[in-house]
């Protein structure tokens, strides 16, 4: 190392007071190419704390001895911090003006003594106390369940009118019978023993059979009887109740069992459904017309939307409206007063849809006719095609055999045998239809089927043949004669065979006496 080396190290080293190797201290000013200034300030780089507790030292050298205080309670927080803070990092207090820095510290023994025991004590809390409490908790809760369970039950047995429970899963034109019989057993109405059953079939005067008139319900779903206001347009009636509700029996008695009330629907033919409010259908339909009191009774009719436009007022499609409700109980007087109300604002324009609904009926009954007819007079113009079609074949198949039989009868007539020499005939007598006697002569060897033949061909069919004729077999032609030939005595059937000759049958061989019959179709 030079000499002036040596001076620039001890310079660095007197105003840095540096306490890291002089091996470090050299590297460094060798990094910086022996430049004082730049080694300085690459060393508070490097080492920013250690350069502040050395400034501080300084400092605290020339300061007086008022600044004691203040580092005493430096050292006491420092030592408070290093005992309990949890972090490796803690403060180093800095000079006026410094920047913030950090000094990076392993944590005390005694702190991770104090942390572990702390770790300890709450793993052994959870265990002995935690633990138990949710064990002991999920069985109280389970005992409870169970409890709850079997009571329940028994309470709902001894007291089921206190308890409202929905009837799910059933038909809906069985819950509406259901629920005319609870009402007749609610009034205490029977039925006339003396009722015509042919009266029953009327969907407005049915009630006239029971002791006490009451409303016509109808007996079918929600869905139905909406389709039937709907398809007649006609008016609507919905009442709900409950069995259990205070004022059931005296709307009832005062509403829908007065000769008023019932004069009235019956006048305007007005349909009425019914429904307890325990039956699904019904509490649906509560649900639907947000109905909040009971016993209720809404009204329901077709109605129009009218739009003003610029070309005039635009109709949309008569849908079902709830044009009234009745909520709660109410004096009769108050519920036809508000039932007419609203017949009267809303019957005109509905005979209007009805109307309509009957014209367009009486148009659509009209169309379904003619295209019956139509379709009936193409349904005869078909089967007339298909017959004529049919006897148009027919006769073509008539013909095409005929001519297949003539051919065939020509090529017959033309391969019969002639009459053979005495010694080998066969001397055969035979009867014709007609009554007419022949005989003729055989040859022994020829087959029975020559027999059939000369009979079809000589005496049957009188077939002519002209030097024109092509005298061959037709093909695909299957003769078949139309009588059959029978011994005189004893009765037997002489039957057509291409393979037996004459001289092996003793029918006919060597003398026969022979009857011809036309078979029954011929």
């Amino acid at each position: 190392m030079f000499l002036e080396q040596e001076e620039i190290l001890e310079q660095f080293q007197n105003i840095s007071n540096c306490q890291i190797p002089v091996s470090e201290q050299i590297a460094l000013l060798e990094s910086v190419n022996w430049n004082l200034e730049l080694a300085l300030i690459q060393y508070w780089q490097l080492y920013p704390r250690r350069a502040n507790f050395e400034r501080r030292d300084v400092n605290m050298a020339t300061d007086s001895s008022s600044n004691s205080a203040s580092n005493s309670a430096s050292n006491q927080r420092s030592w408070f911090s290093s005992l309990f803070q949890n972090s490796e990092e803690t403060y180093v207090p800095l000079m006026p003006g410094s920047f913030p820095i950090t000094e990076e510290r392993q944590p005390s023994k005694l702190h991770r003594i104090v942390n572990t025991t702390f770790k300890w004590l709450l793993d052994q809390l959870v265990l002995f106390v935690v633990v138990p409490l949710y064990v002991l908790l999920r069985i109280l809760g389970l005992a409870l369940l169970v409890v709850i369970g079997g009571i329940v039950p028994i309470i709902m047995k001894l007291h089921p009118s206190r308890y409202h429970v929905i009837r799910k899963n059933a038909d809906p034109a069985d819950m509406a019978r259901r629920f005319i019989v609870d009402f007749d057993d609610l009034i205490g109405n029977v039925s006339r023993g003396d009722a015509d059953e042919d009266e029953t079939g009327d969907l407005i005067n049915q009630a006239d059979m029971m002791e006490i008139q009451r409303p016509d319900f109808l007996e079918c779903s929600y869905s139905h009887a909406l389709h039937f206001a709907k398809k007649d347009a006609r008016w609507l009636l919905l009442y709900i109740h409950s069995e259990n509700h205070q004022d059931t029996k005296n709307f009832i008695q005062d509403v829908l069992i007065s000769p008023e009330f019932l004069q009235f629907i019956r006048e305007k033919q007005i349909l009425i459904w019914g429904g307890d409010i325990k039956d699904s259908e019904a509490y649906q339909v509560a649900n639907q017309f947000k109905v909040t009191r009971l016993p209720f009774l809404g009204m329901l009719c077709l109605t129009v939307n009218e739009t003003p436009t610029a070309s005039g007022v635009q109709q949309s499609d008569p849908i079902l409206s709830m044009v009234c409700k009745i909520q709660g109980y109410m004096p009769s007087a108050q519920v036809l007063s508000k039932l007419q109300k609203n017949y009267n604002k809303f019957n005109p324009k509905l005979e209007s849809i009805r109307a309509d609904v009957q014209r367009l009926h009486n148009d659509r009954q009209t169309r379904q006719l003619q295209d019956q007819a139509y379709e009936n007079s193409l349904r005869r113009d078909r089967m007339r095609r298909m017959e004529e079609a049919l006897l148009q074949r027919e006769r073509q198949e008539q013909t095409r055999a005929a001519t297949l039989r003539e051919k065939w009868l020509k090529w017959r007539k033309s391969t019969l045998l002639p009459d053979p020499e005495p010694a080998i005939a066969a001397r055969i007598a035979i009867r014709l239809p007609d009554g007419k006697r022949v005989r003729h002569n055989f040859d022994k060897n020829a087959k029975i089927e020559e027999i059939y033949a000369f009979v079809e061909c000589t005496y049957l069919n009188n077939v002519e043949i002209s030097d024109s004729d092509t005298l061959e077999r037709p093909i695909g032609y299957n003769h078949q004669y139309k009588f059959d030939v029978y011994t005189v005595y004893p009765r037997e059937k002489v039957v057509v065979d291409d393979e037996l000759s004459i001289a092996d049958s003793q029918q006919v061989y060597p003398d026969g006496n022979l009857v011809v019959e036309l078979n029954s179709e011929n």
